[in-house]
């Protein structure tokens, strides 16, 4: 079951955000994308230090699992991050998270005149096709 998804610029700001089956609902979501958002940066900054080797960008860090939810996450060259948050028992969506990169954000977002970089997503083709790919995903409501 897929709960949310987060979309960070490079800055750590959270430029878009939507939930379908989250069960509870956030006090403060302000609060919590700043959180998620350390919580990321800080946890890819151990990943790379603690490492024995150098870690490809592509192949590092892309998801991680609690008893109560799984997060997903892709990382674009020009980092922008993807986060998406579901039931602990999905498989890895990081594939899926790439095809709304690819294919949503890129065509409806980047690709918007009107768009101004870094600004807080409201285009509404860029929503409904989102809300379309995600609800496609067969674990969106399992």
């Amino acid at each position: 079951m897929i709960y949310n998804i987060y979309i960070f610029n490079k800055s750590g700001v959270c430029i878009y955000y939507e939930e379908w089956n989250r069960k509870k609902p956030s006090s403060n979501l302000a609060e919590e994308q700043k959180l998620l958002f350390g919580m990321l940066y800080s946890l890819k900054s151990f990943l790379s230090k603690s490492s024995p080797r150098p870690m490809d960008p592509s192949t590092a860090f892309h998801c991680f699992k609690t008893t109560t939810y799984k997060l997903h996450f892709y990382e674009t060259l020009s980092s922008v991050k993807f986060i998406i948050l579901t039931d602990p028992n999905t498989p890895d969506l990081r594939d899926e998270l790439k095809k709304v990169y690819s294919t949503v954000f890129i065509d409806y977002v980047i690709k918007n005149p009107l768009y101004e970089p870094n600004s807080i997503i409201k285009c509404e083709l860029f929503i409904t096709h989102l809300n379309q790919m995600i609800k496609q995903i067969p674990y969106y409501n399992i």
